[in-house]
């Protein structure tokens, strides 16, 4: 049975305010969101081409606008390490089955306070070089610190399979008791893929039909085919927010339903 709305947004998943800026750092580019309006500025291979491009489009917006900026690091998955077990010595030791260059990397990591995961992520130096070059003062944080910090704040009891859709791919998130046994990001293309990856899930864990929900984060035009297409085979279906994702933020955000949520 589908429902609409069940969960409300706590205060602390904040959406940006007036004088705030979040620059979102995708594998094609930067999505640069305000209150107003997104705008996203593509990769360029020539370094000192794209630095022009990025301090024109800072530019444009009138000095002293922001008391604050934000950094979302949406360029590779992150992994989730108990924080009993972290050791931030092991950084990227903890990374180590994904494809990350390690010279040219950057290795970091969230440690939210309410919850007992250490989220570890990667990104490309260049990232950090451009943006503390131009920028003096800004805040970092990885897209799935945002998501998971969302997820921990609406489970339930209750087993629960977390859906969050990307341009080109998805992340997973499975909660038992109010807790996270469960991620991954998987490249999806169809609803083939989408179907494939979201089951093997379901079967790993053995999870019967009717014992566990899904919950989409979002709920977003732009992916009705892969609602419609898992209506078919499971009905627990249910969406956390249905607010409208205009048209600006689908085509100049490849994670739409992160597009005015901040760190």
């Amino acid at each position: 049975m589908e429902t609409g709305q069940p969960f409300l947004m706590p205060n602390r998943n904040k959406i940006i305010q007036h004088n705030e800026l979040s620059i979102h750092s995708f594998a094609n580019g930067f999505s640069f969101c305000s209150k107003s309006k997104i705008d996203f500025l593509p990769t360029n291979n020539d370094q000192k081409e794209f630095k022009k491009a990025f301090e024109e489009l800072i530019d444009c917006y009138p000095k002293n606008t922001f008391s604050s900026i934000s950094l979302v690091h949406f360029e590779d998955p992150s992994t989730f390490v108990p924080k009993a077990l972290f050791d931030e010595a092991n950084l990227e030791r903890y990374l180590k089955h994904y494809k990350t260059n390690n010279r040219k990397s950057y290795f970091q990591y969230d440690a939210p306070d309410q919850s007992n995961l250490v989220n570890v992520y990667s990104y490309p130096k260049k990232v950090k070089i451009i943006l503390e070059d131009i920028i003096n003062d800004f805040q970092e944080t990885h897209y799935n610190s945002l998501l998971s910090r969302t997820i921990l704040n609406i489970a339930t009891t209750k087993t629960q399979l977390y859906i969050h859709l990307q341009k080109d791919c998805m992340d997973l998130f499975l909660t038992m008791d109010k807790s996270i046994v469960f991620h991954n990001r998987f490249s999806v293309l169809s609803e083939d893929e989408f179907l494939y990856y979201t089951f093997f899930v379901v079967e790993q864990f053995k999870l019967e039909s009717n014992a566990f929900d899904i919950i989409f984060l979002g709920k977003i035009d732009l992916f009705n085919s892969f609602y419609n297409a898992i209506k078919i085979y499971h009905q627990n279906i249910h969406f956390h927010q249905e607010f409208i994702i205009g048209k600006q933020a689908v085509e100049n955000h490849n994670a739409p339903f992160l597009s005015k949520c901040f760190s």
